[in-house]
């Protein structure tokens, strides 16, 4: 069964054919370059560029590949930027009804979360507490089966990807934030934390995430403090918001006893979160790290897996 898998919820334009659960060909064009010089993601230059970058990856993907040959056309519908779900939904369609083929619209969260069976042997064993962590979400599911998916925390405010390019443009006036402040956090990571402390939010579900407290934490001690040392804010910063994230996987799986437990999403290519993910349980699954920020494959899989359970 070959699918192919388009992908454009937020900056990432890219098209994939997967065929099961082998990746034939993901091809994807990055907007960061253009966006990093406001500091963030702008949605209306993002559709625009979407609209582009899909006729440049569809000439490509018709020069390496036959099109007739695949069986299914998948699409991320929900959620992201509304005009960029929009471009991806028109070319879609257009695609579907050119090759003639069925067109599958795939929840882009759960793309995420069968993104870890990409290229590998691995299986879900259920039920199953995931994690999918990015710059646009930080949600925490239980996964009774392949079709029930239950969500039992998420962020109240920004998300954890989301914080890391704010802090990262506090301090250091980069964009994006994430594998900056990782490679800081690398380098620095058996220095002494006790300089620069943040506290956690206090939430009445035990499962839920708020991040926002962190970030204010950092842009207060960079607009109120004379001296300070931002690559050890940095990496004070990453210690304690993976510390939370951990610490709240662990309080599901002592809860819900899972027979797998997922990390997923662009903020899972984070080393110390990886790091520390693996010791949560025994069946720790993520994504290769190609596979773990927005592309069109997870959408692919997705749709295979949906397919398969039918």
């Amino acid at each position: 069964m070959k699918i192919l898998g388009i992908e454009s919820s937020h900056d990432d334009t890219s098209i994939a054919i997967v065929e099961n659960k082998k990746v034939l060909i993901n091809l994807k064009i990055s907007q960061i370059n253009i966006h990093k010089q406001y500091g963030g993601t702008i949605p209306e230059i993002a559709s625009r560029e979407h609209f582009n970058n899909f006729m440049i990856l569809l000439e490509e993907l018709k020069s390496k590949v036959d099109l007739n040959e695949i069986d299914y056309v998948a699409y991320t519908e929900t959620p992201g930027l509304i005009g960029a779900l929009q471009m991806g939904k028109l070319f879609s369609h257009a695609i579907s009804k050119s090759l003639n083929k069925p067109l599958i619209p795939i929840n882009h969260l759960d793309g995420h979360i069968f993104s870890v069976l990409l290229n590998k042997e691995d299986k879900i064993e259920y039920p199953a507490i995931a994690l999918v962590i990015s710059g646009g979400h930080t949600n925490l599911y239980y996964l009774e089966n392949d079709k029930d998916k239950q969500l039992i925390g998420n962020t109240l405010d920004d998300a954890a990807g989301e914080v890391f390019d704010k802090v990262a443009w506090s301090l250091f006036k980069e964009f994006p934030g994430g594998k900056l402040i990782d490679d800081i956090f690398s380098q620095n990571q058996n220095t002494d934390f006790s300089k620069y402390k943040f506290s956690n939010p206090k939430l009445t579900n035990k499962f839920d995430f708020s991040f926002s407290g962190y970030k204010t934490q950092v842009i207060n001690l960079v607009k109120n403090t004379e001296s300070i040392d931002k690559n050890l804010i940095a990496t004070s910063f990453q210690k304690h918001i993976i510390d939370f994230i951990i610490t709240k996987v662990q309080l599901a799986i002592n809860e819900y006893k899972p027979n797998s437990v997922i990390l997923s999403g662009g903020v899972s290519a984070n080393k110390y979160l990886r790091k520390q993910f693996y010791k949560l349980h025994e069946n720790v699954l993520m994504p290769l790290f190609e596979y773990s920020t927005d592309n069109g494959a997870m959408i692919a899989i997705a749709a295979f897996e949906k397919l398969s359970s039918k």
